[in-house]
C-alpha cells in the first residue's frame, strides 16, 4: 500500500522553509515537488513542461518522450491539451501537469505544498478524488491546518510540522 502522511501548518511560511531544505536534496535523491511555486514554462506546451526532466536526466529521445507523455496525459483525460500552453488550463488541470512533471521519473516519494495555493477556489474536491487514487510513489501533503477538514475522510498519517523532517526526510539525509 502507497504510504501517504499530512504534515500540519500553522503557518503558510513554513511550508517555503521545509520546500526550500527539501529541495537541497531533490536533485540527488528520489524525491519530487510539486508546489505553487514551482511554475510551468509559460513558452513550452503541456508536453514539452513534462517531459522536461525526462530529457533532461534519462537522455530519452523526444519522440520516445511524447509517447510516455501522452499516456500519462489520457490517464487524466488530458490527452487533448498535450500541445497546449500551460495559460490555457485551469487550476486543477495545471496541478495535474505539475504531478505529471514530479512523477515522470518515478520517483519514491512525492511532496505537495500547499495544495490550496494551486487551487485558487473553495472546492477542494477535485484535489482530494485525485490525492485518494495517485498510487504508485510514497505521498506528503503540507497543508495549512485550516484545511484539514477536507483531508478527513482519506487515509493520510498526519505529522506536525516539528516532526516531518525525522519521520519523513530521514531515509534521505
Amino acid at each position: 500500500m502507497t504510504q501517504k502522511y499530512l504534515v500540519s501548518l500553522k503557518a503558510n511560511y513554513l511550508a517555503d522553509t521545509m520546500q526550500s531544505e527539501l529541495m537541497k536534496k531533490t536533485i540527488w535523491s528520489n524525491v519530487s515537488i510539486v508546489s505553487y511555486n514551482i511554475p510551468l514554462i509559460a513558452t513550452l506546451s503541456i508536453c514539452e513542461n513534462i517531459m522536461l526532466p525526462l530529457q533532461y536526466f534519462e537522455n530519452i529521445k523526444r519522440k520516445d518522450a511524447e509517447i510516455i507523455v501522452l499516456n500519462m496525459l489520457r490517464k487524466y483525460n488530458m490527452a487533448h491539451a498535450m500541445y497546449y500552453k500551460p495559460k490555457k488550463l485551469n487550476e486543477f488541470e495545471l496541478l495535474i501537469v505539475k504531478y505529471l512533471r514530479a512523477s515522470i521519473r518515478m520517483p519514491q516519494h512525492i511532496f505537495f505544498f500547499l495544495p490550496h495555493r494551486m487551487l485558487l477556489t473553495d472546492d477542494y474536491s477535485p484535489f482530494i478524488h485525485f490525492i485518494k487514487n495517485v498510487s504508485g510513489f510514497e505521498i506528503t501533503v503540507v497543508e495549512n491546518f485550516r484545511y484539514f477538514d477536507e483531508y478527513k475522510d482519506l487515509e493520510f498519517k498526519e505529522i506536525p510540522y516539528t516532526s516531518w523532517q525525522t519521520l519523513v526526510l530521514k531515509t534521505w539525509k
